[in-house]
C-alpha cells in the first residue's frame, strides 16, 4: 500500500516560519512533504527552500496557480493583515488552510472565511496552539468536571519582552496590520480563557506605550465581567527588560484554584481543590513541559490533527473560523473600551476604530 503524504505549500518565510522549521525538522512522523515556499522576500524564499529542499516563488497568486490541485494544505505564516485575504484566495482555489493567528483583522471577515471553507469544503484551521498544551486541557478536563465550582476570578497576564527593532518594519505594531500586545500576543492567552470559562460579556480597558515607540500599544491593563458572572483581569505588556518573564492564567472558583504559568502556559505552578481523586493528582502532576520560548510545543499537536483530518478527508477542524471570530469579537471590543474611555459590551461584530484600520 502506497504510503500517504500531505503536500504542503507554505507562504511567509519570517519570525514564525523559524519555529515551524524546528517543528518540521523535530517530527518524527514522515507523513508530510513541503513542496514549495513562497515570501514577497527573496533571500528568505531562496533560505527556505533550501532549507525544505523544495520549490520557490515570489508571489502568492503564482503559488496558487501553479500547484493548484498538486497541494493538500496551505499554511500561512505571513503578516496577520494578509491572513484573510490569503485564507480566502487559498480557499476559492480549493485548498485546505492552517493559518497562524489571527485569522482576521477585522471579526465580519472571520464569518466571510467560514461560509466560504463550507462552501468549498474544505478544511480552515487557526493556529491558536496553547490550547493543546497539556497544562491547559488539564484545566479544561478538571473545569468540564466541576472541580472548580462556580468560577469567581480569571485573571490573564502576560509579561513578555520586545525592544523597539520589532516594531521597526512595516508591519509589527501597526494598526492596519497587526494592532499591539493585545492581538499580536496576548490573543493567544485572551482565547484559552474566553475557550474555557465562556464568553466575556463586559469589558474596560487602558492602553500604553510604556517604552517603546508603536502606532498600537505595548501594555493593556483591562478589567473583565464573564457572562457566568465571573470577573477577572487581562494585564499583558511587552515592556519587560531584559527578557520575556512569564505568561499565566489565573482561576479562583468556589472549590478550589489553579494557576498556569511559564513561559508560555507550559505549566500549572499551583493548584488546590476541596475534592480531587489520585488520578487527577497525578494528570495535573504530568502536565508540565519544558519549552524553549513563548511558542511552546503545540504546534506539532495541532500539525498531527490537520494531518489527519485531511488524510480522512474530514473538513473540520478544532479551531475553526467561527472561533477566530468570537475571540476577534473580543479582541475588538477591548479596543474599543480604550477607544471610549469606558465599559464596552462585547456583542455580535463590536468594532474598534483603529485595528485593521
Amino acid at each position: 500500500m502506497k504510503k500517504k503524504f500531505v503536500k504542503i505549500g507554505i507562504v511567509g518565510c519570517g519570525r514564525v516560519f523559524e519555529h515551524y522549521i524546528k517543528i518540521f525538522k523535530k517530527r518524527k512522523l514522515k507523513d508530510y512533504e513541503i513542496l514549495v515556499v513562497c515570501d514577497s522576500d527573496k533571500n528568505k524564499a531562496d533560505r527556505a527552500a533550501k532549507i525544505f529542499k523544495c520549490q520557490k516563488i515570489y508571489n502568492y497568486f503564482s503559488m496558487l496557480k501553479k500547484f493548484e490541485n498538486k497541494l493538500d494544505l496551505i499554511i500561512i505564516l505571513t503578516p496577520s493583515g494578509s491572513h484573510y485575504e490569503q485564507s480566502m484566495m487559498a480557499l476559492s482555489k480549493n485548498f485546505n488552510v492552517l493559518c497562524e493567528k489571527p485569522a482576521t483583522m477585522l471579526s465580519k471577515d472571520a464569518l466571510k472565511i467560514d461560509k466560504l471553507s463550507k462552501k468549498k469544503k474544505k478544511m480552515f484551521g487557526i493556529a491558536f496552539q496553547n490550547r493543546f498544551n497539556k497544562s491547559v486541557v488539564t484545566l479544561k478536563k478538571l473545569y468540564d468536571k466541576k472541580k472548580f465550582g462556580k468560577i469567581l476570578i480569571v485573571n490573564v497576564r502576560l509579561l513578555w519582552s520586545r525592544y523597539q527593532n520589532y516594531y521597526n518594519d512595516k508591519w509589527h505594531g501597526k494598526w492596519k496590520y497587526d494592532g499591539g500586545v493585545t492581538n499580536q500576543q496576548a490573543i493567544h492567552h485572551i482565547d484559552v480563557a474566553r475557550w474555557i470559562f465562556g464568553p466575556i460579556s463586559e469589558v474596560n480597558s487602558m492602553m500604553t506605550n510604556q517604552i517603546n515607540k508603536l502606532q498600537a500599544e505595548d501594555t493593556n491593563n483591562s478589567i473583565i465581567k464573564f457572562k457566568n458572572g465571573a470577573t477577572g483581569s487581562i494585564q499583558v505588556t511587552t515592556a519587560v527588560r531584559p527578557s520575556d518573564l512569564s505568561a499565566s492564567l489565573e482561576v479562583i472558583g468556589e472549590k478550589g484554584f489553579m494557576v498556569l504559568g511559564g513561559i508560555a502556559l507550559n505549566k500549572i505552578e499551583n493548584f488546590y481543590f476541596t475534592k480531587i481523586s489520585k488520578k487527577e493528582k497525578k494528570m495535573i502532576k504530568e502536565s508540565n513541559e519544558k519549552v524553549e520560548n513563548g511558542y511552546g510545543n503545540s504546534h506539532s499537536k495541532i500539525l498531527n490533527i490537520a494531518f489527519k483530518n485531511i488524510m480522512n478527508k474530514k473538513t473540520t477542524f478544532p479551531v475553526s473560523a467561527l472561533e477566530g471570530y468570537s475571540t476577534a469579537n473580543l479582541i475588538h471590543a477591548l479596543y474599543k473600551s480604550d477607544e471610549k474611555k469606558k465599559w464596552v459590551k462585547v456583542k455580535h461584530n463590536v468594532k474598534s476604530n483603529r485595528l485593521g484600520r
